[in-house]
């Protein structure tokens, strides 16, 4: 059985277009799945330090001096959660959303914002993707005097804050 080499000549070289394609298509996807991999962990550095500072910060002086309890004042933990999230630079983040939770030595900061496609934007609907951080910090008493106490429930149920 013999084939003429004539019919069989360059077929190959019509699937090269579509292979590159592919290629870019895939290139793109995972530049976009990277970009909001980083806006994801952008909101979560800021948020975590967001949370860290009011539990520092945020300690209510009248509970303490009052009754030793460590607490922490949801006024002041509202104020200092807005300004540390305002002064980070998250350039790449957009509609930031901010709830927080207060429940005695507990604060519990969420956030939710929007990361643009780098390559996604060139199609409808796929331009930007939303992202979602939580983090939870305890203020406890002098180191070394035992375990912070776990967030408790009151955590489950964070406002919106209005940074403004």
């Amino acid at each position: 059985m013999r084939v003429k080499a004539g019919r069989e000549r360059g077929s190959a070289l019509a699937l090269v277009p579509a292979g590159f394609l592919v290629l870019i298509v895939l290139a793109a996807i995972a530049v976009d799945s990277a970009a909001t991999y980083l806006g994801q962990q952008q909101l979560h550095d800021a948020v975590t330090a967001a949370a860290n500072d009011a539990a520092a910060a945020g300690l209510s002086n009248s509970s303490f001096y009052g009754s030793g309890a460590i607490t922490i004042d949801p006024g002041t933990a509202n104020a200092l959660v807005c300004q540390s999230v305002g002064a980070q630079s998250y350039s790449d983040l957009h509609n930031v959303r901010l709830f927080v939770a207060v429940g005695g030595p507990a604060i519990r900061v969420e956030a939710t914002a929007t990361v643009n496609a780098v390559f996604g934007r060139a199609l409808p609907g796929v331009g930007g993707r939303s992202v979602r951080a939580v983090a939870d910090a305890v203020a406890s008493g002098a180191p070394g005097g035992g375990p912070p106490r776990s967030p408790s429930s009151a955590l489950d149920r964070a406002s919106p804050l209005d940074c403004g």
